[in-house]
């Protein structure tokens, strides 16, 4: 039976964040305490699914990516290899991600899937960013930035990076703009203070707009 459980935040631009009450929370047994935190239900398309590259990188503020986009290599008898899926679970600290221009603070334990074709980047928050405070959040433990993070990413398919000054989503491999000027589209180093005036916050299914409410998506 399909699921009728609305994961996370799906952004316009087909990219989707789930964190926190977003996911699925489900204590499958009676007598075992375990409680597992679903962050994707899984599905029955073609796409995606992953059999790229996979593995981690541990962040701090002085690792500043280019913003980028992920492309396959072309198949058999094509010229042209095709946008990709590009999944990242962060899994502690908490990590700033550029997608299609806007700068989002995502807190740990939030799963993202970056949709083809949007250009990102990432890079760590500034130490002592307090995103409950910034959400409007009652958390038993206080959400504080420490200017690191541990990322685990995925792809859908074996791909490479490929640098853009693009920052509208992508709709085909042909409209892909090459930029080998990296240190002018690397994420920009932000302080706390600015992260706190200019970035997005996500927290469960909501994504509220610096200093202000709540968002639309």
């Amino acid at each position: 039976m399909a699921s009728v459980f609305s994961y996370g935040i799906t952004l316009t631009n087909g990219s989707q964040i789930v964190h926190g009450s977003g996911a699925q929370v489900k204590d499958p047994f009676t007598n075992i305490p375990v409680t597992l935190h679903e962050l994707s239900p899984g599905h029955l398309d073609r796409r995606p699914a992953f059999r790229g590259q996979s593995g981690f990188i541990e962040f701090d503020t002085s690792i500043r990516l280019p913003r980028h986009v992920h492309i396959s290599p072309a198949a058999a008898g094509e010229n042209l290899g095709r946008l990709v899926y590009e999944r990242i679970f962060v899994v502690g600290g908490v990590a700033l991600v550029e997608l299609g221009g806007k700068i989002h603070v995502v807190p740990p334990q939030t799963l993202v899937t970056i949709a083809p074709g949007v250009p990102h980047t990432w890079t760590a928050c500034p130490k002592g960013v307090n995103l409950s405070k910034n959400t409007g959040s009652k958390d038993e433990e206080e959400i504080i930035s420490e200017g690191k993070f541990l990322m685990l990413y995925e792809y859908e398919e074996t791909t490479g990076f490929f640098p853009t000054a693009q920052t509208e989503t992508l709709k085909s491999v042909e409209e892909y703009v090459r930029c080998d000027d990296l240190e002018s589209i690397r994420i920009p180093l932000l302080t706390a203070q600015e992260v706190e005036s200019r970035c997005w916050f996500v927290k469960d299914d909501k994504i509220f707009q610096a200093q202000g409410g709540v968002m639309g998506v």
